[in-house]
């Protein structure tokens, strides 16, 4: 090490601000104020991405630039100061190329340390929004009588996103059919009482089975690496066809509906789960912050973020092979 690499790097080692790592550079540790959060429209933009995490930083860095710049200044200023002084190993100052070399050695000597954990670890509002096969006709399927648009005695296609979800809760179609055409409405009991209160309110030919969660940031981009496992064979319009992408486990408590993202409305979000749900991914049609697919429930329905349940998906499985 050169005179001036080392002179500078003795400097650090007598700074607060800065850490020695263990490769012989400092990191400058860059703290957010409690205040700062992600906007869902950000949150958003990263979870849709290719490269979630070159976005995230891209942000990231933009976000706290002018904060960079300011410490670098202040910085430059106490080595200077220190390297300079009468005590120093400079005394006399530095000539032009010197100082070139020494801003040139403190650059590559110094980086800053993002505040990724702070942002990683902020809470979004999430909708996870299922396509059972039903998606390719537009999720008309899941509008089985007493819904308006449904028809007294017709079946229920296998490909509907409520006949999944039944089976999830150890019901058959049929059972789920005859359900539908008796029970008390006022006051549903379970499951079957619950899905035809659901289906008796449906104000849409068109809706997805969706869950209200509440993911960080992290767990949002995790999920949405898995989803885009949906497409590596190819994009296929029977959702039932894409390729094994894992799965999550949703707990029985989470709110969950029938909801027409497209024109803002659906049902009352009232569907009583007994059981958790295990979704495998290549069903979720898409899992973002609200708002993130069509119109915001929270706006369509005046909810209040309590809605949206915390530890709602207690799992997301990674396939073994692809969990890297």
């Amino acid at each position: 090490m050169d005179k001036l690499k080392q002179a500078v790097s003795d400097v650090l080692d007598t700074l607060l601000s800065v850490e020695r790592q263990e490769d012989g550079t400092f990191s400058c540790e860059i703290y957010a104020d409690y205040r700062d959060e992600m906007g869902d429209k950000t949150a958003i933009k990263i979870s849709r991405s290719e490269y979630p995490m070159q976005t995230f930083w891209e942000h990231l860095d933009e976000w706290y630039q002018d904060y960079q710049w300011e410490l670098g200044d202040e910085l430059e200023k106490e080595v200077r100061a220190k390297l300079t002084a009468t005590d120093g190993p400079y005394p006399e100052g530095f000539s032009d190329e010197d100082d070139d070399r020494m801003l040139d050695t403190l650059h590559n000597l110094v980086y800053f340390k993002l505040p990724d954990e702070h942002f990683m670890k902020q809470s979004f509002h999430v909708n996870i929004m299922v396509d059972t096969g039903d998606g390719n006709v537009d999720y008309t399927l899941n509008s089985a009588y007493p819904c308006w648009y449904g028809k007294y005695g017709e079946p229920i296609d296998p490909k509907a996103g409520i006949a999944w979800l039944a089976k999830t809760q150890g019901y058959t179609r049929g059972r789920l059919k005859r359900a539908l055409q008796e029970g008390d409405m006022a006051d549903p009991k379970g499951f079957l009482q619950s899905m035809r209160v659901e289906l008796a309110n449906l104000s849409s030919a068109m809706s997805t089975v969706t869950f209200l969660v509440e993911l960080t940031l992290e767990q949002l981009i995790e999920l949405n690496r898995l989803i885009r496992l949906q497409d590596r064979n190819g994009v296929h319009y029977d959702a039932r066809e894409n390729p094994y992408c894992g799965y999550i486990i949703i707990d029985k408590s989470t709110e969950t509906g029938l909801y027409d993202p497209w024109n803002g409305g659906g049902s009352v979000f009232e569907i009583q789960l007994e059981k958790d749900v295990k979704l495998p991914i290549k069903y979720i049609r898409s899992a973002l912050p609200d708002g993130g697919d069509g119109h915001s429930v929270g706006s369509a329905y005046g909810m209040c973020g309590s809605a949206w349940t915390r530890g709602g998906v207690k799992t997301i499985h990674a396939p073994v092979k692809l969990a890297a």
